[in-house]
């Protein structure tokens, strides 16, 4: 009898496995939707402005952000220093300390070396999908199912890279520049829901607008992105404040 338990408690957790990487990949489906097109945009424009296919992909391998990727190339192409770019990117990033501290704490019945990886993959995205689905189901989700979203989301972009870069070629150059304007459409469909409910949201991207166009008459394009994110982030932290206490 004993021996029969035995072999049923590998079966059984060999078929909980697999209902788990079963319900990652499928929580993982509107990421792969959403992320292909950004990532082919990102590859196809990187290639067509003569960035080797080496760093093309270690771009997307090592940054994993869109929003960053695309900023930096666009800064890159704009002749801003690195030194720039790697502080603007730095501060557009800094969100992710954030969601890292709060994503550590909300599992941290996990293994160690387990958050580490998850931490690393950490994405807006993802981010999304594991709180706001663990605030809405009372099960918790094992290493096997984050694991699997985290990892099929990563393959996804980097795929999405790689097909960028391959029909780069078969893609005229006038038309792989006009898909650059995916990010900025993905950029308005994040912000128009809260601009929408929100005043202060509105408020907080109008001056930092109208704080990036002032600034860039007087310095380059890398300073005045910097400046004005830094103040217009200092703006959103006593806004915000406010709207918490509400």
């Amino acid at each position: 009898m004993s021996t029969v338990l035995q072999q049923s408690k590998p079966t059984q957790s060999k078929a909980n496995r697999t209902k788990e990487i079963k319900e990652g990949f499928l929580a993982a489906v509107p990421l792969i939707i959403g992320y292909l097109p950004v990532a082919f945009t990102f590859g196809l424009i990187a290639k067509q402005a003569d960035i080797d296919v080496v760093n093309t992909l270690s771009f997307s391998a090592l940054v994993y952000a869109g929003a960053s990727q695309f900023m930096g190339l666009s800064m890159y192409l704009a002749g801003v220093s690195f030194f720039q770019i790697y502080i603007a990117t730095f501060i557009l990033n800094f969100r992710n300390f954030v969601m890292s501290l709060s994503f550590n704490h909300q599992f941290k019945t996990l293994p160690f070396w387990d958050r580490v990886y998850l931490s690393i993959t950490l994405t807006d995205e993802n981010f999304a999908v594991t709180t706001l689905g663990k605030k809405n189901s009372k099960t918790s989700y094992s290493s096997t199912y984050l694991i699997t979203l985290h990892t099929i989301a990563y393959i996804t972009w980097i795929s999405g890279t790689i097909l960028g870069v391959i029909f780069s070629k078969l893609i005229p150059k006038i038309i792989s520049e006009s898909m650059g304007i995916s990010l900025y459409a993905m950029f308005i469909g994040l912000l128009t829901p809260a601009i929408r409910t929100n005043w202060r949201a509105c408020l907080i991207v109008l001056v930092s607008m109208l704080l990036n166009f002032f600034f860039s008459t007087i310095l380059t394009q890398g300073w005045s992105l910097i400046l004005s994110s830094i103040l217009a982030s200092f703006l959103a932290i006593g806004l915000m404040r406010g709207d918490s206490k509400e």
